[in-house]
């Protein structure tokens, strides 16, 4: 599957791109739109200033701005342009003249056309799957390379129309393995996602082009919508584990599919996976954790197949020279199968030992927080809810020396084992759990925080959630905002005077002489909230659930603001506030959105950005072709030294590596610089994509995120960066950036 994501990927720069000169070595050679535009012998004298305003168009999220000259212009460049601007806008007064456009011959503006559809398909979704399907047959039947953007892009808002027709014509265009029929397997991914099924005919149909013929070939890539099932239906789970099972054995990216697929059969697959998770050296990482998460949807078959993994990775013998092993290539899968396991019958003794682990003090620090990591994992299953076990209350050998703190690991599985599920937050627990809700350690408060949720006999956490109010966290701020938001009832207690136990209401909520709801509303003003587009999305949606009255001047601003999620929540809590059935709507008051100051700035071709960490030197190569703004502001902050001493806040073995949260708990970005509005293109997510984190629609900052394995699911939801150098897969949560750089181009 590689090769075909990197078919996809290359040909979107050749249809965009014009060679740069002076390039980095080894980079792809491409430039960017505007200067594609500039040195387009066919664009017309005004093509420069065209480009910049449609780019303008796109950014402030007008639409509207775009002319029928525009859309017809003999110059293919500022076509594109176009189409990006209508296509990422997805608004539905936009259909009709994406609908147009499909009859465009330029393969990219085709395909912009078809990826501005299929998010706007919950509309007229029959005649929108029978244009999209018209057009795909038009082209199948003379496909060039050039064209297979376009078919991706088709086939894959096939897929997000989700109906039972687009099922049966992807499956069928599919099944003529013809130019573009891999990109119908993943438009068959994505139906599956959307509704959770596919049809039994699907399935049994791609399990034959997995299984292969006397006349064709196996064909694994087949099994990728299968493995984005909720459940597969129990005729075909047999069959279905013998095919996984023939093309596990086949090495290279689309083993992966395989892997995914065997999690949805039965316990015949356990020791498959399970001597896949035990494959060093034979199976990648990824591959390892992937499996490691199969196993965890087969239930108490592959509960014990993770018992098995975890006793045979830390065999009894293990020395001090084994735990580089352990925290080098087995530290993913084998942290990934700590944390999975939910019965420790017959591994306590493999959890002991690895709880007892130790490691020189001098260690590098690498190797001290992997270790630490892996002993807090293990100490907390071991400890369940006894909070002052022993083996948990020292696991942590991150802290400082001479430090009462515990290191943030152990903080944390410290706060997993107080507000453990099941368990009462009350004398010596809550006590304990109090403390760590309003400590020192930010991550651990924020586990406190949230748990909570599904702790309903706490009585009264007012005071807890107000001083996380009042912090300067902003991961603290939105896990209290998220509590009162969904939650309300929890701190909302009203005495009725006649000596009965209180009765819960709907009246404000006090910390003393502390209003929360007023609280709340001051956010507003504070620029922890409003520079970070999360944080506020979770207090604005608090105040409506509280009722708060004061934020009803504050909610009808960000109703006229010129952000449509915080439009629509302001719209929501509006409504909340309001009651019964007055209504503030905020439709139509979608005001222009500021357009990023990177992009009169932007770069003309791709740049080498290198993370100097404490786990060893990276890189990420990225092009701007189709996320110019967001590709510049990375350059310019790793140029600033916004990167230098940042931590490694998000990694989940097989799927995603996250960098760039200022704090290092995954909130906020780069202060000073708004969010940006989303670049998305429908482009594949290969191995080491890169992409820009976001927490919803137009939010992204400074976070962005390498994938560790083919990840379809992402593809067109994120904006596309460009392609990683090294082993990012091999970072850890807490590992450090020391250092980040542009690396200069070579003189021409």
């Amino acid at each position: 599957m590689r090769a075909r994501f990197a078919i996809l990927t290359s040909l979107s720069f050749a249809l965009a791109c014009r060679t740069s000169t002076g390039g980095d070595a080894g980079e792809v050679a491409t430039a960017s739109v505007s200067a594609a535009l500039s040195g387009d012998p066919a664009s017309t004298t005004s093509a420069p200033l065209a480009s910049a305003r449609l780019r303008r168009a796109e950014l402030a999220r007008r639409p509207s701005e775009v002319t029928f000259e525009d859309l017809s212009d003999r110059a293919v460049d500022l076509r594109r342009a176009a189409l990006r601007a209508l296509a990422r806008a997805q608004l539905i007064s936009e259909r009709p003249r994406l609908l147009v456009a499909l009859s465009d011959e330029d393969p990219e503006v085709l395909a912009f056309a078809a990826y501005g559809l299929g998010s706007l398909c919950t509309s007229a979704r029959d005649a929108t799957v029978a244009a999209l399907s018209a057009r795909a047959s038009s082209l199948r039947s003379r496909a060039s390379e050039a064209d297979r953007m376009a078919l991706f892009a088709l086939a894959r808002a096939l897929g997000r129309c989700a109906s039972e027709h687009a099922e049966k014509l992807l499956l069928d265009w599919a099944s003529l393995r013809v130019p573009g029929s891999e990109a119908a397997i993943l438009g068959l991914g994505d139906l599956a996602t959307q509704r959770g099924r596919l049809r039994e005919e699907t399935a049994v149909g791609l399990l034959e082009l997995a299984s292969g013929s006397a006349t064709a070939k196996p064909w694994a890539a087949a099994l990728e919508p299968l493995g984005r099932m909720k459940h597969l239906p129990p005729s075909v789970v047999e069959r279905a584990r013998e095919v996984g099972l023939a093309r596990l054995t086949e090495k290279g990216d689309e083993r992966i599919l395989a892997i995914r697929l065997l999690g949805r059969t039965d316990e015949g697959a356990v020791p498959a996976l399970e001597g896949l998770v035990l494959a060093v050296g034979d199976a990648t990482p990824s591959e390892r954790a992937s499996a490691v998460q199969a196993l965890v949807r087969l239930g108490a078959a592959g509960q014990r197949g993770l018992r098995s993994v975890v006793a045979k990775l830390v065999p009894a013998d293990t020395a001090l020279a084994d735990l580089a092993s352990l925290a080098g290539a087995d530290f993913g899968p084998l942290l990934s199968a700590i944390e999975a396991l939910t019965d420790l019958e017959g591994v306590r003794t493999a959890l002991d030992r690895i709880a007892k682990l130790e490691v020189a003090a001098d260690a590098a620090p690498t190797l001290i927080r992997r270790v630490s990591q892996l002993r807090c994992s293990a100490a907390r299953l071991l400890a369940d809810r006894d909070f002052v076990y022993p083996l948990l209350t020292h696991c942590d050998r991150t802290a400082p020396k001479g430090s009462e703190g515990e290191g943030r690991f152990g903080a944390r599985a410290a706060v997993a084992s107080i507000a453990i599920e099941g368990s009462q937050l009350v004398g010596k627990r809550r006590r304990a759990w109090e403390r760590y809700a309003t400590g020192s350690d930010g991550l651990a408060r924020v586990d406190a925080v949230r748990a909570i949720a599904w702790h309903p006999e706490l009585d009264g956490p007012d005071e807890v959630l107000a001083l996380a109010l009042e912090s300067k966290q902003g991961a603290l701020v939105a896990a209290a905002a998220e509590i009162l938001a969904h939650h309300p009832d929890r701190v909302q207690v009203k005495d009725d005077g006649d000596g009965a136990k209180p009765k819960r209401t709907r009246r404000t909520a006090r910390r003393g002489s502390v209003d929360l709801a007023k609280l709340l509303v001051g956010l507003f003003d504070e620029p922890k909230v409003n520079g970070d587009v999360e944080v506020l999305l979770n207090v604005i949606d608090a105040v409506g659930a509280l009722h708060a009255d004061g934020g009803r001047d504050s909610l009808a601003r960000f109703c006229r603001g010129s952000h449509a999620l915080v439009r629509e929540h302001a719209e929501r809590a509006l409504a909340q506030l309001l009651g019964g059935d007055a209504k503030e709507s905020c439709a139509g008051r979608d005001g222009q959105a500021p357009v990023p100051i990177e992009a009169d700035r932007l770069l003309d071709g791709p740049t080498t950005l290198v993370f100097e960490t404490d786990a060893g030197e990276l890189r990420l190569l990225l092009d701007p072709t189709y996320a110019p703004v967001a590709v510049t502001r990375l350059r310019e902050l790793v140029a600033s030294g916004y990167y230098d001493g940042l931590l490694v806040h998000r990694v989940v073995p097989g799927f995603v590596t996250q960098v760039g949260s200022p704090t290092g708990d995954g909130f906020g970005g780069a202060p000073e610089r708004p969010a940006l509005p989303c670049e998305t293109t429908p482009i594949a997510f290969s191995r080491g994509s890169v992409g820009m984190a976001l927490a919803g629609r137009d939010t992204g900052s400074s976070q962005f995120f390498v994938v560790h394995a083919p990840t379809p699911h992402l593809d067109g939801q994120y904006a596309w960066l460009g392609e990683s150098r090294g082993a990012w897969d091999a970072l850890v949560e807490g590992d450090r950036i020391v250092r980040a750089r542009v690396e200069e181009r070579a003189s021409p």
